[in-house]
């Protein structure tokens, strides 16, 4: 089920909250026709309602999301029907929230691939799209990949989901029209042709840093904005702070993928433990197997991994100040205050990382779940295989044989270096893979969730919150194919 959500700018802020709201532009053209697994959006922007459409993706109600039950046959085992069943509540459970869909258009977008597998209910991920023609002759296209932590993260990531993409699409646009083409250079058809012209990498490093504010203003807006008011006089009721620190205590993590069709820039923007990377043909094909190189495109902001440094939004008692935590403990009931934090400062900054596109290039984005379990180089290659092996018209119903054929990752068609995951050691199964969904997406869920060993799927998956959260993370994917042709 895909939900579509219109945020004018006012709309997003006005739930947010009035003060330090990022500057959102209205210079929007029109937005395509979006495919989601046989249903056709259209989304206008009209003159009366110029706000940014975005889509959910993968946006079934919890309710709605369910463990596969077990089936059972009274007749004596049949080793053949067991694997069968097997099969089948995997299906069930990889299958309930995928989308996929096209976007109309010269945006530079082949395809895209979206796959969840919660492990937690409420869902603590969320997916957002949004893509839009610009009076550029461009199409700016935007991916946000949300994923919260920290007991009730799914409040924060749900707050932060709401007003990032249109805060990110709105800053953008205040920044295209400084750099819009002025009338002596009317027939330049493209900004960044003008931008090259008159101010070189002006426009780019406007760009890195935009994401960069836009990333802070939304964590201040969630973490310093509520406690505020603590020293107004009169002071606050007790029930409004308590209600508007509730996503700033628990934490999240957010990606951004904003590619710009007309340069062929692809920009990630990352704060904490989700991830993107992109794939690349590397050399010609060999009797249609073509292999991939693999270019990460952002980090772990973890304490471990930036030593000094840990990057997120929310986290409100690591980032307020120890009076701010003392007051909201003796008159609000909050937490002790923290004698200490983290390894070091924490901040909502993210990394930035701008990347050239070229034909059949493809970038993954995944929350914590995928990257416990595979590595870059394995996501990669998995992708790789999918695309060798055309799975893009194979009937999802895959027969018992097709599964019979197994992939080491030394089999991937990428290089193939350190494996520093912990999943499937924590689980005692050896990494062996399969590939038989169209999906991309449900492909790499699957190989994240047991692979070849279907068995160890089911098991995963027959597990029902809170205790599925103990054996293994939420895993959301998303995949985005770019054009294959000539440009």
């Amino acid at each position: 089920m895909l939900r579509r959500s219109r945020y004018s700018p006012t709309h997003v802020f006005r739930k947010l909250g009035s003060r330090q709201r990022p500057i959102v532009g209205l210079a929007i053209a029109a937005v395509g026709t979006f495919v989601y697994a046989r249903r056709v959006i259209q989304a206008d922007s009209s003159e009366d309602d110029p706000g940014l459409i975005i889509y959910t993706l993968l946006s079934q109600p919890d309710s709605l999301i369910a463990t596969p039950t077990a089936i059972y046959r009274s007749s004596d085992p049949d080793p053949e029907q067991e694997k069968a069943d097997e099969q089948t509540m995997v299906k069930m459970g990889l299958d309930a929230l995928t989308d996929s869909g096209t976007i109309d258009g010269n945006t530079g977008i082949r395809r895209f691939y979206s796959a969840s597998v919660p492990s937690s209910a409420p869902r603590l991920d969320s997916t957002l799209l949004s893509s839009n023609k610009m009076s550029t002759h461009s199409s700016w296209t935007i991916f946000t990949l949300h994923e919260g932590f920290l007991g009730s993260g799914w409040f924060n990531m749900q707050v932060l989901s709401r007003g990032l993409h249109a805060s990110v699409f709105g800053n953008l646009i205040g920044l295209l029209s400084k750099y819009e083409h002025s009338p002596e250079h009317s027939d330049v058809g493209s900004m960044m042709t003008y931008v090259e012209e008159v101010q070189e990498d002006g426009f780019e490093n406007a760009v890195c840093q935009t994401l960069k504010q836009t990333f802070l203003d939304m964590d201040n807006l969630m973490v310093h904005h509520p406690v505020e008011s603590l020293a107004s006089s009169p002071p606050p009721s007790k029930t409004s702070i308590i209600a508007s620190i509730g996503a700033a205590i628990p934490g999240s993590s957010a990606l951004v993928a904003f590619y710009d069709h007309d340069p062929r820039k692809l920009r990630v923007a990352n704060t904490g433990s989700t991830r993107a990377v992109l794939g690349r043909k590397s050399g010609p094909k060999d009797n249609d197997h073509q292999t991939y190189s693999v270019h990460i495109l952002s980090e772990d902001h973890t304490s471990n991994m930036a030593p000094g440094l840990f990057r997120a939004f929310g986290l409100g008692p690591y980032k307020w100040s120890l009076d701010v935590q003392k007051r909201l403990h003796r008159d609000f009931m909050g937490d002790p205050p923290l004698e200490s934090s983290l390894e070091g400062p924490i901040t909502a900054e993210p990394s930035v990382v701008t990347i050239d596109i070229q034909p059949g290039d493809f970038l993954v984005m995944g929350t914590s779940g995928l990257w416990n379990s595979l590595t870059n180089d394995e996501v990669v290659g998995l992708v790789g295989l999918w695309l060798n092996r055309r799975m893009t018209s194979v009937n999802n119903d895959a027969p018992l044989s097709q599964y019979q054929e197994v992939f080491l990752p030394s089999d991937l068609p990428a290089p193939v270096g350190a494996d520093n995951t912990t999943m499937y050691q924590r689980w005692g199964v050896k990494k062996r893979f399969i590939c038989v969904d169209n999906n991309v997406a449900q492909h790499l869920s699957r190989n994240a969730l047991g692979g070849a060993d279907v068995s160890w799927t089911a098991t995963l998956l027959a597990h029902t919150p809170p205790r599925s959260s103990k054996l293994r993370d939420d895993v959301t994917v998303t995949v985005v194919l770019f054009n294959d042709n000539s440009w």
